[in-house]
């Protein structure tokens, strides 16, 4: 303690009073935190080690390029056997989201489509004129069951390599449209917390002040609370059709009129419900308006990776014009390399994705996305009615096919571990501690849904008996929820991608 006060004991002097008790606390307590953190250290490492790297012992690692070309064959049945490893978890439905659509016959059309077009690259638009036809209709086609129509002529757009790339883009052109306009340099966007960690990434990268609005007992945004929370720098708010937590919709059609107001834009991250919403909606279900159509709305992210059966490392971002667009894009005149320019963060991009993900809109059909809308839809119900019967755990919000919950007697993340020897890859959440599923169809295949309700009434009988086994991710996002410091946390995620790329 003397120690700390002696290294840090000038900060009391220019505090003000009433933080002085604070601080005093605070440097008490460092001495606890510093021995707690160490030894969490050590078993997050030998949790990491054995999670992230399963294949250390089964196959030769490669720290240095070989002198001598490995064979071909070797190289194709050491890849073969990890898939093989791999596959059967996503192809029988244990994995929450991940795996939009799996089926064997899609994946072999797109792997071929893929081939076909594997050095298609778009920068390169006079060498491969195809990579611009299927990029123009991929917007086209996502723009057209979007909202674009008679209330929302003009709407166009770019494909992106994801969800965060199309966040990113979108967030970009409102500062810059701000700064343009309005002279605004210290912009700010008005969100929920549920909202996607794409626009922290924006904020992080663009120099963009988050306010960020809880929400509220629905898990949705609360229109009044988004009115109070605007000021002179808002450029532009953002609302969520689904949310990733809870799976809930925000009030976009509210939300958006106060956008509209206030003469800032209005962001829809449709990137989870882009393919399911408005086909959900054509099926005759329920289903509010969260695109073009409500006036306010100024742009939209949708991923075609995902419930667009593409694969992955596609998506859409959408304007309500093209001047907004124009926003988007980089030029430069005076490079001697020659002019160039470019639509979004990338220069060279996969064409071969492009290409997958045009052919997989084509080969599914508004008839295709209507019907596995419907069934998701029809799959949530079913698991939110079977939920509801077992006592000790419950529901968060309406959702419709991503299906948040927590427990008011147990700890929900020995659920999920729990859940995890019975096979199942769950998305562990908190603020506040939950668990959620995203159906997909692969959870649509039969038996796969039963079989979830049973595994789930087997962990809940077993996390009662207040067994705490040891291991899983439960230690892990405990300690994750409840360190005081922030910082610590995200220090922890730091050395996670440090034990990722460590050979």
């Amino acid at each position: 303690m003397k120690e700390h006060l002696e290294r840090y004991g000038w900060i009391l002097k220019i505090l003000p009073e009433f933080l002085v008790r604070w601080a005093e606390e605070r440097l008490k307590l460092q001495p606890k935190f510093q021995t707690m953190i160490a030894q969490e250290d050590l078993k997050v490492a030998a949790l990491l080690e054995s999670s992230l790297k399963p294949y250390h012992s089964r196959f030769k690692r490669h720290e240095a390029l070989p002198e001598e070309g490995i064979p071909r064959e070797n190289i194709l049945s050491e890849v073969k056997t990890m898939c093989e490893l791999e596959r059967p978890r996503w192809e029988k439905g244990f994995v929450s989201g991940g795996i939009y659509h799996g089926d064997r016959e899609h994946i072999d059309f797109l792997n071929q489509v893929y081939s076909l077009q594997s050095q298609s690259n778009p920068l390169h638009s006079d060498l491969f004129p195809s990579a611009t036809k299927f990029e123009a209709e991929i917007v086209s086609m996502v723009a057209g069951f979007s909202g674009k129509g008679e209330c929302a002529p003009d709407v166009c757009g770019t494909v992106t390599s994801g969800g965060t790339e199309s966040i990113l883009l979108a967030m970009k052109v409102y500062r810059d449209r701000a700064r343009r306009i309005r002279g605004i340099k210290k912009p700010e966007i008005v969100l929920a917390t549920t909202a996607h960690a794409a626009f922290d990434k924006a904020s992080d990268y663009f120099g963009i002040k988050l306010i960020k609005v809880p929400v509220n007992q629905d898990f949705v945004l609360d229109p009044k609370e988004v009115r109070r929370r605007l000021g002179r720098r808002t450029i532009a708010i953002i609302g969520s059709a689904p949310a990733f937590p809870h799976g809930t919709i925000d009030p976009i059609e509210d939300l958006a009129q106060i956008a509209e107001e206030h003469g800032v834009g209005f962001h829809t991250d449709a990137c989870l419900g882009g393919f399911v919403l408005p086909f959900a909606e054509r099926a005759g279900l329920p289903i509010p308006k969260v695109d073009f159509r409500v006036r306010g709305v100024t742009s939209m992210s949708i991923d075609t990776h995902k419930y667009g059966f593409a694969a992955k490392g596609s998506s859409v971002v959408l304007y309500r014009n093209s001047e907004l667009r124009r926003e988007q894009y980089f030029t430069a005149t005076e490079w001697p390399g020659g002019l160039y320019f470019s639509p979004t963060l990338m220069g060279s991009r996969p064409g071969a994705l492009s290409a997958a993900c045009w052919a997989s809109l084509l080969s599914t059909g508004a008839v295709g996305y209507r019907d596995s809308a419907r069934r998701l839809i029809e799959a949530g119900d079913f698991l939110k009615r079977e939920m509801g019967k077992i006592s000790g755990i419950r529901i968060l919000g309406d959702p419709l096919w991503i299906i948040a919950i927590d427990s008011p007697e147990f700890d929900v993340y020995e659920l999920m571990d729990r859940m995890s020897e019975r096979g199942w890859s769950l998305n562990g959440l908190h603020h506040p501690p939950c668990i959620h599923i995203a159906l997909t169809l692969r959870h649509l295949e039969s038996g796969v849904l039963g079989r979830f309700i049973d595994d789930l009434k087997w962990s809940v009988t077993e996390v009662r008996k207040h067994v705490k086994k040891g291991g899983g991710m439960a230690p892990v996002y405990g300690m994750a929820s409840s360190l005081p410091f922030r910082g610590l946390v995200g220090d922890l995620l730091k050395k996670t991608l440090d034990a990722i790329y460590k050979v």
